[in-house]
C-alpha cells in the first residue's frame, strides 16, 4: 500500500510545520502531494527522509515515479507527452498496481445536460493507446469523493475542494491509501484538524498568537505555565487553563472527567448503526454488544433491500426481552442513531414506539463534548480519532462509514454479485465501531483525572476551537 496525503492550494498556503508534522503522523503518509511548487522547500523541511514531496512540475521533462513499495508504483505525469512515453516504456496491457496521477482530466457537471463530462479525456486515451486500463487515473481536478469508469479508464480524484460542483468542503487535506489491486480508500480532514487548532480553544488567530510567541506545538502549549498563557491579549487565567489543559489531554493521550459527573451505574448496551446513507430509507444492520452475555457482540443484519423493517423488528424484540431498563449507548447517538431509529420504528414496527421512546438512551459524545463533562484526548472528537488515542487498535476493515452507506445504498438500486456486498467485512466494521465505543466508554469510567475547571457547554459557548463540533461528523 502507498499512502498519498493531498494539500489543497489553501491548506499549503496556511499550514505550519506542526501541522504538516502531525499530518503526516496521523496519516502515516508516504508521498505528500501540493500543487504549490512554491512551497516545496518548506514542505521537505517539515517531513522525516522516509516521506517524499511531489508536486506539480511542468518543467520536468519526464513521468516521474515518485513512490514504488513491492509491485505498486505512483507516477506523476503533467502533460500528454510525459504520459505518452510513459505508456510505451511502462505500461503494460496487463499492468495492476499503477496510479497515474495529473491534472489533464478535469471533472465538470453539464447543468443543462445534467450529465457528468470529463474534459480531457480523449487526448488522455490517445497518449495512452492501448495501455492503461488496469491503472487507476487519479487527478488534481476533481474532489476526493470522486471515481467513475471512463471508457475502460478508473479516474479518481484527489485534491480537496478542486471542485465545487461537486459540493464545497471544509476539508484541506486528503488522505487516499492506494492498494495493488487498484482499491483506493479516501478520508478528508480540514487542516484546523492538526497542530495547535486541535486544541480546545484555539482557532487560526489564537494558533497565530501561540506561534509568535514561541510556542509551535502542542508539546510547547503543554509545556508553558498558564499565567505565561493569560498574558497574551485576548486570553484570560480562565481560558488559558482550558488551553493548556486540552494540550496536556491529548499529549499525554489521556481522558480528564468534570468533579461530581459519573457514567451511568447500570451495564450498557452499546449500539451501532449502518444505513444506506445520511438521510437513511433503510437500516441493515445494527451492531450490538452486550457484555451482560459474555462480551457478545450481536449483529442484526438484513441483506435484502425489500425488507427494511426486518432487523428493527429483531432488535426491538431482543431489547424488549434483554435491555430493559439498561441505558443504549451510542457516540453522537443523539445526531443520528436515535432519530434514525426513532423514524424507521414508526414506520416498519410501530407496536414498538412506545418501546424505544422509553429506552435509556445515553450518547457518550454529547455527554463528554457537548455537555463538557469530559476533555478527550483526539485530534478530533470523532470516535475514529479518540478511540486509537486511548490505545484502541482497530481490526483494519478497511472501510469507511460513508463508504459502507455509499456501497449499500449502489447494491439496492441494482442488486447482483457486482454489486453485493462482503457481509462478514461489514459486519467486522460495524464491530469494531461498537468496541471502540465501549472502549472509550470504559477509559472515561476508569479515569480518576479530573478536569481543572469544567467550561461552558459548547450548546451556548462561543469558541474558537475546531475540535467538538458536530459538522466533523460524516458517516
Amino acid at each position: 500500500m502507498i499512502g498519498l496525503t493531498v494539500l489543497s492550494e489553501t491548506a499549503t498556503n496556511r499550514c505550519s510545520a506542526s501541522q504538516v508534522a502531525d499530518i503526516i503522523e496521523y496519516f502515516d503518509t508516504d508521498v505528500l502531494y501540493t500543487r504549490q511548487a512554491n512551497q516545496v522547500h518548506f514542505l521537505r523541511n517539515c517531513v522525516p527522509e522516509s516521506v517524499t514531496v511531489a508536486y506539480h512540475n511542468p518543467m520536468s521533462p519526464d513521468a516521474e515515479r515518485v513512490a514504488s513499495q513491492n509491485e505498486l508504483t505512483l507516477v506523476t505525469v503533467t502533460s500528454p507527452g510525459e504520459l505518452e512515453e510513459f505508456a510505451i516504456d511502462g505500461l503494460g496491457p496487463g499492468e495492476e498496481g499503477t496510479f497515474v496521477l495529473s491534472d489533464l482530466l478535469s471533472v465538470s457537471i453539464n447543468l443543462t445536460a445534467l450529465e457528468t463530462e470529463l474534459t480531457g479525456l480523449s487526448e488522455y486515451q490517445d497518449a495512452l493507446g492501448e495501455t492503461g486500463e488496469t491503472a487507476v487515473h487519479l487527478t488534481s481536478r476533481a474532489n476526493p469523493s470522486y471515481r467513475k469508469e471512463w471508457d475502460g479508464l478508473s479516474v479518481q480524484g484527489v485534491m480537496p475542494g478542486a471542485n465545487e460542483q461537486q459540493g464545497t468542503s471544509a476539508a484541506g487535506v486528503a488522505h487516499l491509501d492506494l492498494h495493488q489491486d487498484g482499491v483506493v480508500l479516501v478520508k478528508t480532514r480540514k487542516l484546523g484538524d492538526f497542530g495547535l487548532e486541535t486544541v480546545t480553544g484555539v482557532g487560526h488567530r489564537r494558533a497565530e498568537t501561540l506561534q509568535n510567541a514561541g510556542i509551535h506545538s502542542r508539546t510547547d502549549l503543554a509545556q508553558t505555565e498558564v499565567y505565561e498563557i493569560a498574558q497574551f491579549e485576548g486570553l484570560g487565567k480562565k481560558t488559558a487553563r482550558k488551553i493548556v489543559e486540552s494540550a496536556e489531554v491529548i499529549e499525554n493521550h489521556e481522558v480528564r472527567v468534570a468533579p461530581d459527573e459519573s457514567l451511568p451505574s447500570r451495564e450498557p448496551i452499546f449500539i451501532d448503526i449502518e444505513t444506506d446513507g445520511l438521510n437513511p430509507t433503510m437500516v441493515w444492520l445494527i451492531g450490538v454488544l452486550n457484555r451482560e452475555s459474555g462480551d457478545r457482540f450481536m449483529p442484526f443484519i438484513e441483506t435484502d433491500p425489500e425488507q427494511p423493517a426486518t432487523v428493527l423488528r429483531a432488535f426491538m424484540d431482543w431489547l424488549v426481552e434483554f435491555g430493559q431498563n439498561r441505558p443504549v449507548v451510542a457516540y453522537n447517538g443523539w445526531n443520528f442513531d436515535f432519530p434514525v431509529i426513532e423514524e424507521h420504528v414508526a414506520e416498519h414496527c410501530p407496536e414498538h414506539i412506545e418501546t424505544w421512546a422509553n429506552a435509556t438512551k445515553f450518547d457518550l459524545y454529547y455527554w463528554a463534548v457537548t455537555k463538557n463533562n469530559a476533555l478527550l484526548p483526539g485530534i478530533t472528537n470523532k470516535l475514529e480519532d479518540v478511540a486509537p488515542a486511548l490505545g484502541w487498535e482497530d481490526n483494519e476493515t478497511g472501510l469507511t462509514g460513508r463508504a459502507v452507506g455509499r456501497r449499500f445504498q449502489q447494491y439496492a438500486e441494482n442488486p447482483g454479485p457486482e454489486t453485493e456486498l462482503e457481509w462478514e467485512r461489514h459486519k467486522r466494521y460495524c464491530e469494531d465501531d461498537v468496541r471502540a465505543l465501549a472502549h472509550v466508554y470504559d477509559r472515561i469510567a476508569e479515569t480518576e483525572t479530573l478536569m481543572a475547571q469544567r467550561g461552558e457547554s459548547t450548546q451556548s459557548a462561543a469558541t474558537e476551537s475546531t475540535q467538538g463540533t458536530l459538522a466533523d461528523f460524516s458517516r
